[in-house]
């Protein structure tokens, strides 16, 4: 019997951090980022997340399209957070529900150019955990 966590279990605990608003480490040949799922996001984490990198709201390109936010990715787009950035712009932002009640959320810059790869793991990630699919990524 082995008490190391296999890697289903360790997908299982991210997942779990993530519905419950915490951040999940990713590695890869571009580096390291931290990923929460943008529902999920408190004012406090945010503000924690800002301080150790730059953060990035990964969105689909379908979420983008509807936002008028440009998808220089093809399948996501990666916006820059405003200065003034809320946990409340956030969640509006990510989520198509809140459209209606929150409907001036732009306009959106979006990252042309870098690494995309993490991002496209973090959206898959969230997704798995049956959250909407966006995701904060804080470079580190």
């Amino acid at each position: 019997m082995s008490l190391i966590p296999t890697s289903a279990e360790r997908l299982a605990r991210a997942r779990t951090d993530l519905r419950l608003g915490l951040p999940v480490g990713l590695a890869g040949r571009e580096g390291s980022v931290l990923v929460t799922a943008a529902e999920g996001i408190t004012d406090a984490r945010l503000s924690d997340l800002a301080e150790l990198g730059e953060t990035t709201l990964a969105i689909t390109s379908h979420r983008a399209e509807t936002l008028r936010a440009r998808a220089y990715d093809g399948d996501l787009a990666r916006l820059i957070l405003p200065r003034d950035v809320t946990a409340s712009w956030v969640q509006a932002t990510a989520d198509p529900k809140d459209d209606l009640s929150t409907p001036m959320k732009g306009p959106f810059q979006a990252l042309r150019d870098g690494p995309t790869d993490l991002h496209r793991i973090g959206i898959a990630l969230v997704k798995s955990a049956h959250l909407l699919p966006s995701a904060l990524v804080t470079s580190l």
